[in-house]
């Protein structure tokens, strides 16, 4: 009888761990935002008009980013304006106007509180097409430029592609060897693997971690 009442307590031992273990599991990341749960979010946090989506809202959130931040991305097919949700915030990430807006987004932890930032670029401009890139502290929503260390010759009229190697965040330039109307569309949209695969990359530098921020230092084309 002894027996039999330990091996029941072990068995349920043994279930009451695995139920720990699966909720545990199950709180770690919450389940991800529909396009249309995200733009009710959008909607409320953002009140300025120019900052809500004027057109459909599709998820790019590349994976990396969702299994080290939790957070998701998703851009505007009207405006290519590109917005970062979680936990019922929401923020606007650089600017869409007049170019292919946010065209690559790595995580990386800018300033070492050990929670993942974004770091990313985009172009616009209206007559004038200029590549930016900046981080967002995903902590507080808040977003800051990546600066250059030497001065720069004017606006980057190229597109860019971030890529993390090894610790380091390498900035690529998106060449011109390719079939352009392709690549535009990839990049207004925002490219997956297979787009940026085959595009016609030039290494144009690194960026460079401080205490302050995050730098921007050339390389040159390999």
């Amino acid at each position: 009888m002894m027996r039999l009442h330990s091996v029941a307590g072990l068995a349920v031992g043994i279930l009451a761990a695995g139920l720990l273990l699966t909720a545990c599991t199950t709180d770690a990341k919450p389940a991800k935002l529909s396009a249309q749960e995200a733009q009710i979010i959008i909607q409320e946090k953002l009140d300025q008009r120019s900052s809500s989506p004027a057109g459909q809202l599709a998820e790019i959130t590349p994976a990396e980013v969702w299994e080290e931040t939790g957070h998701q991305l998703f851009k505007d097919s009207s405006s290519l304006e590109t917005y970062v949700v979680a936990d019922g915030k929401a923020a606007v990430l650089g600017i869409g106007f007049g170019g292919s807006g946010v065209t690559s987004v790595v995580p990386y932890d800018v300033n070492g509180d050990g929670a993942g930032d974004l770091v990313y670029a985009y172009s616009y401009g209206s007559g004038i097409h200029r590549s930016v890139m900046s981080w967002m502290d995903l902590q507080t929503m808040t977003e800051h430029p990546v600066l250059s260390k030497a001065e720069t010759a004017g606006f980057r009229t190229y597109d860019l592609i971030l890529q993390k190697e090894d610790d380091s965040i390498m900035v690529y330039q998106v060449g011109n060897k390719q079939n352009r109307e392709a690549v535009t569309q990839a990049l207004m949209s925002y490219p997956a693997s297979k787009d940026i695969e085959s595009m016609s990359l030039v290494k144009d530098g690194v960026l460079v971690k401080e205490q302050d921020g995050l730098y921007y230092e050339a390389t040159g084309a390999d």
